[in-house]
Formats: C-alpha cells, structure tokens, sequence
C-alpha cells in the first residue's frame, strides 16, 4: 500500500519514504522535507548518501500518522496537542511526533509545540489528577527532549496557581518519567521552588 503526500503540496513528489515496520509508501516532496529538516536536507539532497541518489529513505520507527503531523506542521498548521491531558493516546501521538521531530532534526517543530504548550497549561488546573499531570510532564518532557522549552513565567504561573495539593502530585508524577530531560527538569524544579516561596 502507498500513500503519495496531499494535494496542497507545490510540485510534483520526488521521493519515496519507507514509514513504520511495514515500510508504507509515502511520496512526498524534498524541498518541503528539507526546509525545516536537517536530516532531510543531507538524505535528499546530499549525493555522499545513497538516500538522496535512490531517492528513498528508509524510516522504521515512524509512522503514517506521525508523519503526517509532521508534514502538516511543516504546511504551517497549529501544533496538535493533546485535547485531554487524561488520555494516553493523545499524549502519545504527541510524543511520536516530538520524537519524529527529534530524529528528524526539526528544531522548530518543538520550540513551536513548546510555545502552543505554555498556552495549554492554563487548562490544567488545581485538581488536576496525577495521571493528568502525569501525562501533561510527559509531553512537557518530550518537548525538551526535541530541543524545545517552555516559558519560564509560563511554568511559573502554573505551578503557583496548581497550588501546594497540585505541586505535590505533579512531584509524584515526575517521578514516573522514564528518560527524563535534565534541562526540563531543571526548569520545572526552579520554578517549584520559586512558587514554595
């Protein structure tokens, strides 16, 4: 089965990717993988490696449908972030792509997510669970983890509003990260700290 990239995409594909286990065809476009992609820009257009000669690039650990959020944040659409921080599926399909986009070497993707997320948080509130926030740690982790941040006034103020019940599960959730960032939890600590103050 093959799946050639959407219509909105100027010019005609010109390279095949190999997405998942089961190597599913996607045609895509080289110019619009590489302008944001620094592993596309060497596999497409880099004659040293073979991917760029056959034009075919082999990617086993991502799937359609991330590759499909990736392209479509490359088209400039919104960062799709979890809806409901209590569902597992949600967050997981946001760390596939901020794990996509960590492989891939888009920076940009994760400062954007980063920036979409601090908007977010206003939603996570003071009798969040700790699954909620569990899952609100992990996309905030994955984040970092892709070269992205968030504000630090934006963590701030959320921390202070989750109040003292709210810090002390979001502590007991970062304890359930597995492969934490150490610069994202840095950041969250110093601002755990400020909000005990």
């Amino acid at each position: 089965m093959s799946f050639t990239a959407p219509q909105y995409i100027p010019g005609e594909t010109d390279i095949t990717l190999l997405l998942g286990r089961d190597s599913f065809e996607f045609e895509a476009n080289r110019n619009i993988l590489a302008s944001q992609s620094k592993f596309f820009e060497k596999a497409c257009y880099n004659e040293e490696f073979k991917e760029a000669k056959e034009r075919l690039i082999k990617l086993p650990d991502i799937q359609l449908d991330t590759m499909m959020e990736v392209l479509a944040w490359l088209y400039r659409s919104e960062p799709k972030l979890p809806e409901d921080f209590t569902c597992n599926e949600s967050t997981c399909r946001t760390l596939a792509v901020l794990s996509a986009a960590d492989f891939l070497q888009i920076d940009t993707l994760a400062k954007d997510y980063g920036t979409s997320f601090g908007k977010k948080l206003e939603l996570i509130g003071q009798d969040s669970e700790t699954k909620e926030l569990l899952n609100c740690v992990k996309v905030m982790n994955g984040i970092y983890k892709a070269r992205g941040s968030i504000q630090e006034e934006e963590l701030f103020e959320w921390v202070k509003r989750i109040g003292t019940s709210g810090r002390q599960r979001l502590m007991s959730a970062c304890s359930l990260v597995e492969a934490p960032n150490g610069t994202f939890f840095q950041d969250l600590s110093c601002v755990i700290l400020k909000a005990w103050r």
